[in-house]
């Protein structure tokens, strides 16, 4: 990954308050996200838990979706468990399934932090396999 998932956890965060994606659960999300950011160990956990269900509440925000990705790979560093990793792969499809196929660098982002999470749990990315499966071989 060429980028700081920190970084970009908190450029999407921002974007989904600009775009008031989570309506009235906004000051939650606020309120466990500077938990979430300014802890660690059981404190952070808690508070990623609660900004996983916020999500789950909101499968249409996507820029929430997208910062709860980066805070899941953060979140690793405290936890490294498949879980999250799990996690991460299936925030990742639902998120890449909106790809407007625009070479953007969001979507660019999503799908390199995707193959980190399936390396993590020692699988190939879906982009990665049955690459050149298809592909003509010389002389075909």
């Amino acid at each position: 990954m060429h980028f700081d998932p920190a970084v970009a956890a908190q450029q999407a965060f921002a974007k989904a308050r600009q775009l008031a994606e989570l309506g009235d659960e906004l000051a939650a999300a606020i309120e466990a996200e500077e938990r979430f950011s300014s802890s660690a160990g059981g404190e952070a956990s808690e508070a990623y838990r609660e900004l996983v269900a916020i999500g789950g509440r909101h499968p249409e925000a996507s820029y929430f979706l997208e910062f709860l990705v980066y805070a899941t790979w953060c979140h690793l560093m405290d936890e490294t468990v498949p879980e999250h990793f799990r996690r991460g792969v299936a925030l990742c499809g639902q998120l890449l399934l909106r790809d407007p196929g625009d070479g953007s660098e969001r979507f660019a982002r999503l799908r390199a932090i995707e193959q980190s999470f399936r390396a993590g749990l020692g699988e190939k990315s879906e982009d990665v396999m049955g690459y050149g499966a298809d592909t003509l071989k010389g002389g075909d």
